[in-house]
């Protein structure tokens, strides 16, 4: 598998590192693993990392979760992959799905994936590009919000979040009221 992705990562020129690349030959034991974390992780364009990283017990684990003064070991046995791309665009995404689909099929036992863009699910080009697109306005919207209602001199962030989603709520309330009287 390490040798396929570092492929992939050198045909895109994206930048990845590589860990310990065999395990152990004492390794899977379920109640333990050692210091050592196995695989490659790789960047895609405006994407985060993607960690396909293991602990020695055949985990999947990120890198950046190993560190053992920071997580307990019940967080490191809670297995999963988390890859925010959003602002790396569709044909990324789809990209990313596609690695994840064959990797899956060739090399994981028990693997699931949870694709908010449902492209894993569906294949469906059209839906991953509307999701795209409402995630953008939602963002384009928010920070929008933001530039047009600064934090007060004395404000508390917290107090300025809120302040922020009543006065958001109050406008999509009398949105839906327009849109009500519409029909």
């Amino acid at each position: 598998m390490i040798e396929e992705v570092s492929d992939i990562s050198q045909a895109n020129q994206w930048k990845f590192h590589v860990f310990e690349e065999a395990f152990p030959s004492h390794a899977f034991t379920l109640d333990s693993y050692n210091d050592s974390i196995y695989g490659i992780c790789f960047s895609p364009p405006n994407c985060e990392v993607v960690c396909l990283t293991f602990l020695s017990n055949g985990k999947m684990c990120a890198f950046y979760n190993f560190e053992s003064s920071m997580v307990s070991v019940n967080e490191l046995d809670d297995n999963y992959l988390s890859v925010k791309t959003q602002f790396a665009g569709p044909e990324i995404h789809k990209q990313l799905i596609k690695i994840f689909d064959y990797i899956n099929k060739k090399y994981f036992e028990n693997f699931d994936l949870t694709d908010e863009g449902n492209y894993w699910e569906t294949k469906n080009d059209q839906l991953l590009e509307d999701t795209f697109e409402k995630y953008t306005n939602l963002i384009n919207g928010f920070d929008s919000l933001l530039d047009s209602m600064p934090i007060g001199e004395r404000e508390t962030i917290e107090a300025y979040l809120i302040r922020i989603a009543e006065i958001n709520n109050k406008k999509n309330d009398n949105n839906n009221e327009s849109d009500l009287s519409k029909l």
